[in-house]
């Protein structure tokens, strides 16, 4: 499993100084360990309580993509310089990676012209980084059981990636609501969608999500 905080209660605040936030804010914002920064690429929350449980960070450079899954047990509350990690270089280094595939340099031009006339390919460099990403956890015997680290529709032992919920169509009584621009977020919990306008539906609403991807409020 990804890298937990052994006999710790999360460092989010307690009940009484719970934030609300936003899933986009979340994501833009970077994993602080010491003198070291890490961008977070993906928040997985568990379906069932729609909480919020792990992230990917990314612990490689500029042409070394290298996402590690971290569990929010790890982090404190975020702030405006970061978001706060209890986490060390050798941890991160150990943890298990997140493989997935979003067609990096699909929609890049083939060739590039530098500033002093020397030629390169994003879509080579892309290459070189997915290829840098294909590294695999040492073998782990049968009897221990794993759980994958990988799986074709966002999941991470059982967890969903928060922001596929981005961009589906929400419906109501009267139609087509909006499409789901952001996720508002109470104590780590997704407690509404944020749709067209900065209109935000309470998930209390929510009869259910159609097998099509889209949301069905009352």
């Amino acid at each position: 499993m990804f890298p937990e905080q052994p006999g710790r209660a999360a460092l989010w605040p307690d009940k009484e100084d719970q934030m609300t936030d936003r899933l986009t804010r979340l994501l833009g914002a970077e994993a602080v360990s010491g003198d070291d920064r890490f961008p977070i690429r993906a928040l997985f929350h568990e379906p069932q309580t729609r909480r919020l449980k792990a992230a990917a960070v990314d612990i490689g450079g500029w042409l070394d993509r290298r996402e590690v899954m971290v569990s929010l047990d790890r982090f404190g509350p975020p702030g405006d310089d970061g978001w706060p990690m209890s986490l060390g270089r050798d941890e991160l280094e150990g943890a298990p990676e997140w493989e997935h595939a979003d067609g990096l340099g699909a929609a890049m031009p083939p060739l590039i012209v530098g500033p002093f006339g020397y030629t390169f390919s994003p879509m080579l460099m892309a290459a070189g980084m997915n290829r840098s990403a294909e590294r695999s956890l040492p073998d782990i015997p049968d009897q221990a059981g794993p759980e994958p680290l990988e799986s074709e529709d966002g999941r991470f032992a059982g967890l969903e990636r928060s922001s596929d919920w981005l961009d589906r169509d929400a419906f109501g009584p009267d139609g087509h609501m909006g499409k789901v621009h952001d996720l508002v977020l109470d104590d780590l919990t997704i407690t509404a969608l944020v749709l067209d306008g900065d209109r935000t539906v309470p998930l209390s609403r929510l009869r259910h999500m159609a097998e099509q991807g889209h949301f069905v409020f009352d």
